[in-house]
């Protein structure tokens, strides 16, 4: 029996709202029940994608029609029998500029039932501005949104705010979360005004929003941003403001990202209680100098995470920290030495895109540090890995090492066959990493694996190998190859060595040494699994290429080669 169609509605909408929403609509073809819960599910989406491609090869004015229709009827079966909607999403996105004009009228009266029935996250999302006239955008008159069940905005695109926002009637009392990306303001104290009368707001989010200049009929980017006295702040993501400057004694996360092109400033000196920090795209001039670095940790007591991404910084870093937890360095280009003093670090991931590599070490540090590295290299320069490697002390906390690799054009001359990682003197003993993450191998051809292969080995030896195995990252025939590279190695067959590292009889490599062989002699045994059925184990080459021909260009699979 279905005891499940049985469930009161509140259990159903439960279950629904735990499904993508895909799956959540195939219910309704279950039964007559499924059909009716569908029907008055309180998370509401309308987007107009589906409709375009339906209507694309009929007449103009038809789609829109269809839609608008569409919409209509769907918010009319919550309002005409007082039904809540707890969260209301409208998506509009592929339709033309004199289309989202003439949708206009209708988003008013559908915002404006939503807000009747309760809406307590209302989230509008249309097309980003580009073009220098703001009669393109949807204004939006706070009657249609000021609802006092609202707790989450969430407002994106080509939306204004007149300057009706600018009335001190216009309050948001029960708003939580705000976050507006793209968005256009009439006055550049619209924003300070409209947060302002938000008391309880836990949550801001503010992504290069424009300030409109009557004068000139252009806009630009919000310049300077103030939060003052919001006493529930909890976090703030701002990107694309000048000057910013934060006065909320209980907030815990701020995540700034600059104006890369212009001097930048964040002042929040009296966030006492700040546990998170990201900074993006600061310039060395105006936040990351050595001076900030030194009383960053004795200004903010309970910082456990900072995050620099994008960073202009000094050549040499220093870090000394009792309480930071997790420490991420992503694309800070100037920095050649970064020491890390940090007892109960737990976590450190450094991202780089670059062929100068910096050097790393850690004075005190957890034995549960786990350290994961991030490379973007083009294969020329990868013999410069075993150096990075060699000299990030202590070595065993390097969990893993990630790379993306794909030359172009300009590199191809400086990696010739002649230009062989062999030709480089080899330290031993050679370090050992964890687990190397393939990550990406585009654009380089077949002839150059063994170049290739080459180089990463002789770098170190890394105890396990993952690829994914997906157009847009690693090949089929990069996989075969190195899945038969060590299988052949195995059988003495070293067709991968230059010619002047091939055994002769009687004579022993000359790059091996007297206490460690190099890779290719050093290599004993490789086991080979795939995760396109539970880490099932791979038999054979046959078994492997079996595996590789059934899966389409959309499937996502990992393998994995354990080395020895």
């Amino acid at each position: 029996m279905d005891h499940i169609s049985g469930l009161p509605e509140t259990i159903l909408h439960d279950i629904l709202s735990r499904l993508p929403k895909k799956d959540a609509i195939k219910t309704s073809v279950l039964s007559k029940t499924w059909r009716e819960t569908l029907y008055t599910f309180p998370i509401l989406s309308i987007c107009d994608r589906g409709f375009i491609r339906k209507f694309s090869k009929r007449k103009e004015n038809q789609p829109i029609k269809a839609f608008l229709d569409h919409g209509k009827q769907r918010l009319l079966r919550f309002s005409d029998p007082g039904l809540v909607i707890k969260e209301f999403s409208l998506i509009l996105s592929l339709t033309s500029f004199v289309d989202l004009q003439r949708m206009y009228p209708d988003v008013d009266q559908w915002l404006k039932l939503a807000s009747e029935c309760s809406v307590q996250t209302l989230k509008l999302c249309l097309p980003t501005l580009k073009e220098d006239d703001p009669c393109l955008c949807y204004i939006l008159h706070p009657g249609v949104i000021e609802a006092r069940s609202l707790n989450n905005l969430v407002l994106k695109g080509r939306i204004r705010f007149d300057k009706e926002f600018l009335n001190p009637s216009v309050k948001f009392s029960s708003l939580c979360v705000l976050s507006l990306c793209y968005v256009l303001f009439d006055d550049k104290g619209a924003i300070n005004h409209l947060i302002s009368y938000c008391p309880r707001i836990e949550q801001i989010t503010l992504k290069w929003c424009y300030i409109y200049n009557p004068s000139r009929t252009k806009f630009s980017f919000m310049k300077s941003l103030g939060m003052h006295g919001l006493q529930n702040l909890k976090g703030v993501d701002i990107q694309g403001v000048e000057k910013v400057c934060i006065d909320a004694p209980n907030i815990e996360k701020i995540y700034y990202g600059a104006v890369s092109y212009k001097p930048s400033k964040i002042s929040f000196d009296s966030c006492r209680n700040l546990r998170a920090l990201t900074l993006m795209n600061m310039k060395i001039e105006f936040v990351i100098t050595n001076e900030w670095f030194l009383n960053l940790f004795s200004k903010f007591p309970f910082l456990e995470s900072l995050e620099l991404i994008e960073c202009s910084m000094f050549d040499i870093i220093n870090i000394e920290s009792g309480q930071l937890k997790a420490l991420v360095l992503s694309n800070c280009s100037t920095m050649e030495l970064l020491e890390i003093d940090t007892p109960n670090l737990s976590s450190f991931r450094y991202y780089f895109a670059g062929d100068d590599l910096p050097s790393i070490s850690f004075r005190q540090c957890s034995s549960q540090l786990e350290v994961n590295v991030h490379l973007h290299m083009f294969p020329p320069f990868l013999y410069q890995l075993g150096k990075f490697v060699k000299q990030f002390k202590p070595q065993k906390f390097l969990t893993s090492l990630s790379l993306s690799m794909r030359p172009d054009d300009d590199h191809y001359h400086d990696w010739e066959e002649e230009d062989d990682p062999y030709s480089f003197p080899a330290t031993f003993p050679v370090p050992i990493i964890k687990h190397l993450v393939i990550r990406s191998v585009r654009g380089i051809k077949s002839n150059k694996y063994p170049l290739l292969v080459n180089r990463l080995f002789h770098s170190w030896y890394p105890e396990t190998i993952s690829l994914s195995l997906n157009p847009s990252h690693c090949s089929k025939a990069f996989i075969e190859f190195l899945y038969l590279m060590p299988m052949k190695t195995k059988k003495q067959s070293l067709y991968l060595m230059p010619m002047d590292m091939k055994r002769e009889k009687g004579k022993s490599c000359s790059y091996c040494h007297h206490k460690s062989k190099c890779w290719l002699h050093g290599f004993k045994d490789v086991k080979v699994t795939s995760s396109v059925k539970d880490d099932v184990n791979v038999v054979d080459f046959v078994h492997l290429k079996s595996i590789l021909d059934r899966l389409s260009s959309s499937d996502n699979i990992n393998i994995t080669f354990r080395l020895k």
